[in-house]
């Protein structure tokens, strides 16, 4: 599966606008379909129905001029319950969110909604700073990566279908990164590197080619130095149920990682279809 059409909520804020550039970007690398939604919530400050329409009117036929198709719809009713129906609707393959720099997840139309879609939607959420969607905007196939960090848990491997779709899509590397402790034994050193390795030659009978990394330290550090060692990647991870990568961050991923990531985080549902091949 390709990305063929990216999903990007708005709410007449320039915080949610921020959200375009990226969008625009990984659009016009993969040759994707963009759709603008705006949902009418009727809270206090809130586009109403028609200024949503002329809002995103506007929007579309610029983006259009620009060379990148796109759409457009507007609804009512529950801002986070929406956006997942018309992800779903439009078979959408990706939603693209921006957070406030940071200061942590913005409150608002869109942004009290951001933790909802990360946990309830269907469709993977890219979710970046609106401090770093400059320096996204200028990256380019040959210096991104796409990162997976591994625990050796299950809920962990999830994310890694999601992760190849997008790195295919993106003509990226896809880099298995596992991190260990600084006191872990030699054993334990030897057990994570043939773990690392075992999944990769799984990936390689799918004519999937994956570059193992191992580090030592802090697990979200660890996260934020591999994506320093790779300019430009992007980290895709999963933080559904209990346990797994949800202890890594020391609580949720809005909370930790994207408010300290150096690109964008991007939050993968959960899937099953690599937990017998890959990781038994």
């Amino acid at each position: 599966m390709s990305i063929n059409k990216i999903l990007v909520p708005l709410d007449g804020s320039e915080l949610a606008s921020k959200a375009l550039p990226s969008a625009l970007s990984i659009a016009r690398r993969i040759d994707a379909q963009l759709c603008l939604v705006t949902v009418a919530t009727g809270k206090a400050g809130d586009l109403a129905g028609n200024d949503s329409e002329s809002y995103l009117d506007a929007i579309s036929r610029s983006i259009v001029e620009s060379g990148v198709s796109c759409c457009f719809h507007v609804t009512t009713g529950d801002a986070a319950a929406s956006i997942a129906r018309i992800a779903g609707d439009e078979h959408a393959d990706l939603i693209v969110m921006t957070t406030r720099g940071r200061s942590g997840i913005a409150r608002g139309i869109l942004g009290s909604v951001t933790d909802e879609l990360i946990s309830e939607s269907a469709v993977p959420v890219y979710v970046t700073r609106a401090d770093n969607v400059a320096a996204e905007v200028g990256v380019e196939e040959y210096d991104s990566g796409v990162i997976v960090p591994l625990d050796g848990s299950e809920l962990a491997v999830t994310a890694l279908d999601d992760a190849i779709h997008l790195a295919k899509s993106l003509v990226a590397p896809l880099y298995l990164l596992r991190v260990i402790d600084e006191d872990s034994s030699f054993a334990e050193n030897v057990s994570a590197k043939t773990y690392l390795d075992r999944i990769s030659a799984q990936l390689a009978k799918r004519k999937v080619f994956a570059i193992p990394e191992l580090l030592v330290g802090d697990p979200g550090e660890s996260i934020i130095r591999s994506m320093s060692n790779h300019p430009g990647s992007i980290v895709v991870m999963s933080t559904r149920g209990s346990g797994g990568l949800i202890r890594w961050v020391r609580g949720s991923v809005s909370d930790w990682l994207i408010q300290r990531a150096p690109g964008p985080v991007v939050v993968s549902p959960h899937q099953t279809e690599l937990l017998g091949s890959v990781i038994h």
